[in-house]
């Protein structure tokens, strides 16, 4: 046991400190599929928030979790309200059935936010954790909703690398709420449904047309650093939060680096 403190410890220190995830600004004059990486990011970002949120909760300190928050929820709501316009503006234009399916779930997303923002500025409690999490999930199925209309093959994939961002956070979330003492009923088999998931994601990912080389060394080295929670799953031992949420956030910065190659490919069929 103290053998495996000491290499996790050792992992910790050894890795590049990841400073605060930044809430990246609403673009100016960028394209639809920027705008379709932004949405990505409300999605994911979402989760680091929660993630930030529990780390309070623990009386962690590890990269000043509640100043971090505090900062996000102000950027994020700005930015929120800006994708939202952004694509009901589009969908307007468009006109069709599709559209207005597509511009109520923006208006959903949006009240689903709000209602966990005031969460987030609140003292972490337990149930306040678990409403937290419901509603961000309830959040991220209506912001992919709101861009079914518009989605092409190309910026389909691009949506596809926001889930292999946001597994290890899921799973991290997951773990550090048992760590907290929070009730999941279903832990097992939500991090089951996780792993396989992100497999499955990652093999669709792998074979799609916007690869390069550069693209598929990423993926692979995705698929390893996933290795990492498949390990703390079914170990016996008790993972430290601060290692996990850094090897979380290790993992949603390869795959912005994947999504950044995306872009740039599926630009040149623009």
């Amino acid at each position: 046991m103290k053998f495996i403190r000491k290499i996790i410890l050792m992992l910790l220190l050894s890795s590049a400190i990841l400073s605060a995830f930044e809430i990246d600004p609403f673009p100016k004059n960028a394209t639809l599929t920027d705008y379709f990486s932004i949405n990505c990011l409300q999605m994911t970002q979402s989760q680091q928030m929660l993630k930030a949120y529990i780390m309070v909760g623990l009386n962690s300190t590890f990269q000043n979790p509640k100043q971090s928050l505090d900062k996000a929820i102000v950027e994020y709501d700005k930015r929120m309200h800006q994708v939202r316009e952004y694509f009901q503006t589009i969908l307007k234009k468009k006109g069709t059935p599709q559209s207005s399916y597509a511009i109520a779930a923006f208006d959903k997303a949006l009240i689903l936010w709000k209602k966990n923002k005031i969460l987030l500025e609140k003292t972490p409690t337990k149930k306040n954790t678990l409403i937290a999490k419901e509603n961000f999930q309830n959040m991220i199925k209506r912001l992919l909703d709101g861009t079914k209309p518009l989605a092409t093959p190309d910026l389909a994939l691009i949506s596809l690398t926001g889930k292999l961002c946001r597994k290890p956070i899921e799973i991290t979330i997951d773990y550090l709420m048992k760590i907290w003492g929070v009730h999941l009923p279903n832990y097992a088999q939500d991090v089951k449904n996780i792993m396989t998931h992100y497999h499955q994601n990652l093999k669709t990912l792998s074979a799609n047309k916007l690869n390069n080389d550069d693209s598929l060394k990423l993926l692979q080295k995705a698929k390893k650093q996933f290795l990492f929670f498949e390990f703390m799953y079914n170990s016996k031992s008790r993972f430290i939060p601060s290692l996990l949420s850094k090897k979380a956030d290790d993992n949603f910065l390869i795959i912005r680096k994947i999504k950044k190659i995306y872009k740039q490919e599926a630009q040149k069929d623009l």
